[in-house]
Protein backbone atom coordinates (compact mmCIF):
# COMPACT_ATOMS: atom_id res chain seq x y z
CA UNK A 1 0.00 0.00 0.00
CA UNK A 2 1.24 3.57 -0.39
CA UNK A 3 0.95 6.02 1.45
CA UNK A 4 3.09 9.14 1.32
CA UNK A 5 4.51 11.14 4.15
CA UNK A 6 5.89 14.22 4.99
CA UNK A 7 9.17 13.75 7.48
CA UNK A 8 11.32 15.78 9.37
CA UNK A 9 15.27 15.58 9.00
CA UNK A 10 17.18 17.78 10.94
CA UNK A 11 14.37 20.38 11.13
CA UNK A 12 13.99 20.14 7.95
CA UNK A 13 10.48 18.94 5.95
CA UNK A 14 10.51 16.19 3.44
CA UNK A 15 8.01 14.14 1.50
CA UNK A 16 8.41 10.38 1.88
CA UNK A 17 7.56 8.65 -1.19
CA UNK A 18 8.10 4.85 -0.37
CA UNK A 19 7.20 2.93 -4.02
CA UNK A 20 8.51 -0.30 -2.58
CA UNK A 21 6.21 -3.67 -2.81
CA UNK A 22 3.74 -2.77 -5.07
CA UNK A 23 2.35 -4.18 -8.88
CA UNK A 24 2.61 -2.36 -12.29
CA UNK A 25 -1.22 -0.54 -11.70
CA UNK A 26 -0.41 0.49 -8.04
CA UNK A 27 3.08 2.29 -9.34
CA UNK A 28 0.47 4.00 -11.76
CA UNK A 29 -2.10 5.34 -9.26
CA UNK A 30 1.29 6.07 -6.61
CA UNK A 31 2.31 7.79 -9.09
CA UNK A 32 -1.27 10.05 -10.24
CA UNK A 33 -1.30 10.34 -5.98
CA UNK A 34 1.90 11.84 -6.01
CA UNK A 35 1.29 14.36 -8.68
CA UNK A 36 -1.72 15.92 -7.22
CA UNK A 37 -0.03 15.67 -3.55
CA UNK A 38 3.43 17.91 -5.39
CA UNK A 39 1.11 19.75 -7.06
CA UNK A 40 -0.84 21.11 -3.84
CA UNK A 41 2.74 23.00 -2.50
CA UNK A 42 3.95 26.41 -3.89
CA UNK A 43 6.43 25.85 -6.15
CA UNK A 44 10.02 24.39 -5.86
CA UNK A 45 9.08 24.44 -2.02
CA UNK A 46 9.09 20.12 -1.77
CA UNK A 47 12.06 18.41 -1.09
CA UNK A 48 10.87 14.61 -2.01
CA UNK A 49 13.01 11.42 -0.90
CA UNK A 50 11.38 8.72 -3.63
CA UNK A 51 12.45 5.15 -2.37
CA UNK A 52 12.21 2.61 -5.69
CA UNK A 53 11.99 -0.92 -5.15
CA UNK A 54 8.71 -1.91 -6.90
CA UNK A 55 9.08 -4.55 -10.02
CA UNK A 56 9.66 -2.31 -13.10
CA UNK A 57 7.64 -2.18 -16.20
CA UNK A 58 7.21 -0.09 -18.96
CA UNK A 59 3.75 1.08 -17.51
CA UNK A 60 5.39 2.16 -14.36
CA UNK A 61 8.82 3.01 -15.59
CA UNK A 62 6.26 5.59 -18.12
CA UNK A 63 4.14 7.00 -15.22
CA UNK A 64 6.42 7.85 -13.17
CA UNK A 65 8.91 9.86 -15.82
CA UNK A 66 5.19 11.66 -16.06
CA UNK A 67 4.66 12.31 -12.62
CA UNK A 68 8.70 13.59 -12.09
CA UNK A 69 8.73 16.05 -15.14
CA UNK A 70 5.04 17.34 -14.28
CA UNK A 71 6.40 17.80 -10.68
CA UNK A 72 9.56 19.61 -11.76
CA UNK A 73 8.23 23.31 -10.66
CA UNK A 74 7.19 22.47 -7.43
CA UNK A 75 10.92 20.55 -6.01
CA UNK A 76 13.07 22.23 -4.78
CA UNK A 77 15.68 18.59 -4.23
CA UNK A 78 14.83 15.28 -5.03
CA UNK A 79 17.01 12.04 -4.06
CA UNK A 80 16.16 8.86 -5.60
CA UNK A 81 16.95 5.78 -3.37
CA UNK A 82 16.62 3.04 -6.39
CA UNK A 83 18.17 -0.30 -7.47
CA UNK A 84 20.04 0.00 -10.91
CA UNK A 85 17.45 -0.66 -13.03
CA UNK A 86 15.33 2.39 -11.54
CA UNK A 87 18.28 4.34 -11.46
CA UNK A 88 18.28 4.26 -15.57
CA UNK A 89 14.81 5.82 -15.72
CA UNK A 90 15.87 8.50 -12.78
CA UNK A 91 18.85 9.03 -15.30
CA UNK A 92 16.81 9.87 -18.36
CA UNK A 93 14.83 12.01 -16.10
CA UNK A 94 18.04 14.33 -15.14
CA UNK A 95 18.61 14.31 -18.81
CA UNK A 96 14.99 15.40 -19.42
CA UNK A 97 15.40 18.31 -16.96
CA UNK A 98 15.47 16.92 -13.53
CA UNK A 99 18.53 18.18 -12.47
CA UNK A 100 17.89 18.51 -9.07
CA UNK A 101 17.47 14.99 -8.69
CA UNK A 102 20.46 12.85 -7.03
CA UNK A 103 20.90 8.93 -6.43
CA UNK A 104 21.95 7.18 -3.29
CA UNK A 105 21.91 3.53 -2.39
CA UNK A 106 20.81 4.41 1.42
CA UNK A 107 18.25 6.59 2.90
CA UNK A 108 20.20 8.02 5.60
CA UNK A 109 22.94 9.30 2.70
CA UNK A 110 19.91 11.06 1.02
CA UNK A 111 17.90 12.12 3.94
CA UNK A 112 21.56 14.35 4.94
CA UNK A 113 21.81 15.86 1.41
CA UNK A 114 18.01 17.10 1.42
CA UNK A 115 18.79 18.46 4.55
CA UNK A 116 21.38 20.75 2.98
CA UNK A 117 19.55 21.58 0.00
Amino acid sequence: MFEPRYIEHRGVRILRLQVSGLSSSEVVSAAEHIQRLIAAEPLRSVRTLTILGSWLTAEGAEAMKRCALADRPYVRAGAVVAPVFWRVVATKLRALGREDLRFFTDEESALDWLATQ
